[in-house]
């Protein structure tokens, strides 16, 4: 396995947001039984290290490309373009209000009637959110691409705004995941 390799090529898929996830849960089972710490067990202390950090980068190969931030982050990346959340923080102010009253919702969760009826509302209401920006971020991607791919790349830094939506995926991802533990506490 050439660790040189991006996560793409690794597991034999094409560059691109959309990705068949069977496949590459496909190719990351048959890679996972070559590499395996399992079978290296009686070889070489430098076979167990290699074999270790084969199945390590598998594993992290594996983990970017399912997650859609992740993926979106290692896209970039793969073009030169360095996701910086520190720095970048500039956020649409519509996209903010809608945060500031998802996550007010988030908190009068446990005071409906019916917690669960508010919880199935948020999550329609996130999987909106992130099919928007699932969507946004694959044509700003798009464009990335098709600038490097014609020269038209002056440098200037303008990927589309690309980043921005990396960052509103993020936030949304962040209050799915407290949904998800919100519900978790009730249950």
């Amino acid at each position: 396995m050439d660790l040189s390799k991006n996560f793409f090529q690794l597991f034999a898929l094409p560059i691109s947001f959309d990705i068949d996830m069977s496949k590459l849960m496909d190719a990351y089972r048959s890679l996972q039984k070559v590499v395996h710490p399992d079978h290296f067990a009686s070889g070489t202390d430098k076979e167990k290290r290699l074999s270790i950090e084969m199945a390590a980068h598998l594993n992290e190969g594996v983990d970017t490309l399912k997650k859609p931030v992740k993926r979106a982050i290692y896209l970039l990346k793969l073009q030169g373009i360095d996701v910086d959340f520190e720095k970048n923080t500039a956020m649409s102010p519509m996209f903010l209000m809608d945060q500031m009253e998802l996550r007010e919702q988030l908190e009068a969760v446990a005071k409906q009637a019916d917690p669960f009826i508010a919880i199935d509302a948020l999550y329609e209401r996130i999987a909106v959110m992130q099919k928007e920006r699932i969507e946004d971020f694959k044509a700003a991607y798009n464009r990335i691409t098709s600038d490097i791919g014609s020269g038209d790349n002056n440098g200037d830094g303008n990927n589309g705004n690309a980043e921005d939506i990396v960052a509103e995926m993020q936030f949304v991802e962040k209050l799915r995941i407290d949904v998800e533990r919100l519900e978790e506490t009730l249950d």
